[in-house]
């Protein structure tokens, strides 16, 4: 039970200070890593819906893409494609939507318009099996040897190692915050207690017991870390601000909208209870350990 009166002049304790400054830094490390491995989550689970059982095909062209030899090509290509039994659908993409997709790297500009840009074709498979996509790049290499099949799945594995990493990144900095959130309470209570021992001598003598000199010291730590924490939320908001404002200045189409779900938003509210809970037991057993210890 934490005590609601405190016979200990804790308020004037120096590590108050030095607690709740350092439980505010990890709190907002700790939204900023939550937060970042939510959006590696989103961003992988955005691709991998837009990706799977999906093929792009490259037909190249000489000099421009309506040349008679092209289309015969791109019409061959698209004939055996839609008569392959892995294959759901198989359309040509509109040059102009190419040429859309190049705005954000090379500008609107006639250069682009000019270029001798390949014909794209969009496959959507009916099952993303790897049998099938090698037979489907088979049978349009045969068709077109000249082609290129971008078989997706195959660079967004590698994306997934790296987001992967990071996760694994910003879990163990979400591990080091916990143990640095409790050894930073436990090293201020026991400056706490060296500071107050006389205090506490006192209290021992007209009968206080240690459940209850431990309670005032968890009360305090909880309320230094809700203290914190809530500075940390607060801290953490306009960062999250400015880099949305940040990735926003970007070209449309380059990163894909990312909203985070209601129980993200939760868990980040709920960091200072959390650090406050984690403090308010630190502090309890430390105090026990301590005063049982000098028995």
């Amino acid at each position: 039970m934490i005590a609601l009166r405190s016979e200990l002049p804790l308020k004037g304790d120096t590590s108050s200070r030095f607690v709740v400054w350092l439980v505010m830094v990890l709190v907002f490390m700790a939204s900023i890593a939550l937060t970042t491995n939510a959006y590696i989550g989103a961003l992988l689970f955005h691709w991998n819906q837009s990706v799977t059982g999906t093929l792009t095909i490259q037909i190249p062209v000489m000099l421009d893409a309506k040349d008679p030899a092209s289309t015969a090509t791109t019409e061959r290509v698209l004939d055996v494609l839609n008569r392959h039994p892995a294959v759901e659908r198989a359309t040509a993409v509109p040059r102009e939507k190419v040429t859309e997709l190049l705005k954000p790297w090379f500008g609107a500009g006639e250069a682009v318009a000019d270029l001798p840009l390949p014909v794209l074709v969009d496959v959507r498979l009916s099952t993303s099996e790897p049998s099938a996509i090698n037979a489907v790049s088979n049978s349009v290499q045969s068709t077109a040897p000249g082609a290129v099949i971008d078989d997706h799945r195959a660079w967004l594995n590698r994306v997934i190692g790296l987001a992967e990493g990071l996760g694994a990144i910003a879990i163990t900095a979400m591990a080091l915050v916990t143990i640095a959130l409790g050894l930073t309470i436990v090293f201020a209570t026991r400056a706490s207690l060296a500071e107050f021992a006389q205090v506490i001598d006192v209290l021992h003598v007209v009968g206080a017991k240690d459940g209850y000199i431990a309670g005032q010291f968890a009360r305090r730590a909880l309320v230094q870390s809700l203290i914190g924490g809530g500075a940390g939320l607060l801290l953490y908001a306009p960062t999250l601000g400015f880099i949305a404002w940040l990735a926003s200045r970007i070209e449309p189409g380059i990163l894909p909208d990312i909203s985070f779900p209601a129980s993200h938003w939760v868990v980040l509210a709920a960091l200072p209870f959390l650090a406050g809970l984690i403090a308010t037991i630190t502090a309890n057993v430390t105090v026990r350990r301590a005063l049982s210890a000098k028995v």
